[in-house]
């Protein structure tokens, strides 16, 4: 961005792209619009002068298309809304993970938190998703009947195809009284007692203390500047619950599996 976008992609020439079924319309491209796509543009300095749709596929196939739609001449850079893949993420492609690893930056922050946090001692992560855009998008979903909402197949394809379980209510915005249920069955299996909170609004840090005031428990929320610092905590922990339908879990998920660390699903595990 400091050395090439000046020339390649000067601010006026800067066109959001979004994915829109054809019969909405362009205004509907809102680029900046939500948790976090306005802070990640905003941390770059970009902004943009229009916007366009499309609805393209992301394979192979649909190589030839983006190119007569969208040269490179008039188009040099594809500033997307959405992340050019399928989603949720195809079961077969979660194994790619293994081919991505952590900065030494990122890595060095995890380790001092780590050490200043717990002593190096071990540590439960979980993951709130409990802000009130999250809320509306959870209110209706039993009517959907459906097991792929957003990220839910990270815990509903372990069930099986010949199952019929849905995504829940309990599963996509789950209670306090659900979270601390499964918190305290995990802490008392476990024996751990540090507990790292990463969320986007209420980190529940009093109503944790409370309810396992006998289990003497340890409960920080750091909420750091960059979100991924708190992906990678979690992604070290040494057990993870999330929530089954985030995409933020999803990441830390995958990057637990090829470590085979163990991770539980807020309304979803024991």
């Amino acid at each position: 961005m400091q050395n090439l976008a000046p020339r390649v992609w000067p601010n006026e020439s800067r066109i959001g792209f979004c994915w829109l079924p054809a019969d909405r319309p362009k205004s509907e491209c809102q680029m900046k619009e939500g948790n976090p796509f306005e802070s990640f543009w905003n941390e770059l300095n970009v902004s943009f002068v229009d916007t366009t749709t499309y609805q393209l596929h992301y394979d192979e196939y649909s190589v030839n298309q983006w190119q007569k739609l969208f040269p490179a001449d008039r188009y040099p850079v594809l500033a997307l809304k959405g992340a050019p893949a399928s989603y949720p993420m195809l079961a077969e492609h979660r194994q790619l993970q293994k081919y991505m690893t952590w900065s030494e930056q990122i890595m060095d922050e995890v380790r001092q938190h780590q050490k200043k946090l717990f002593n190096n001692e071990p540590y439960i992560g979980i993951h709130l998703r409990n802000d009130i855009d999250w809320e509306r998008s959870c209110t209706n979903v039993e009517s959907y009947k459906t097991r792929s909402y957003m990220a839910s197949p990270q815990c509903l394809d372990q069930l099986g195809a010949s199952t019929n379980s849905y995504v829940t209510h309990k599963i996509c915005y789950p209670s306090d009284e659900e979270i601390l249920r499964l918190l305290k069955n995990i802490v008392l299996r476990t024996r751990i007692r540090n507990i790292y909170v990463a969320t986007d609004k209420r980190p529940m840090i009093k109503e944790i203390e409370e309810h396992l005031a006998a289990q003497r428990v340890y409960v920080t929320h750091l909420d750091p500047w960059l979100p991924v610092i708190d992906v990678a905590m979690l992604a070290h922990a040494d057990y993870f619950i999330g929530n089954c339908v985030s995409s933020f879990t999803s990441v830390i998920k995958r990057a637990r599996d090829v470590h085979d660390l163990p991770t539980a699903f807020w309304g979803f595990s024991n």
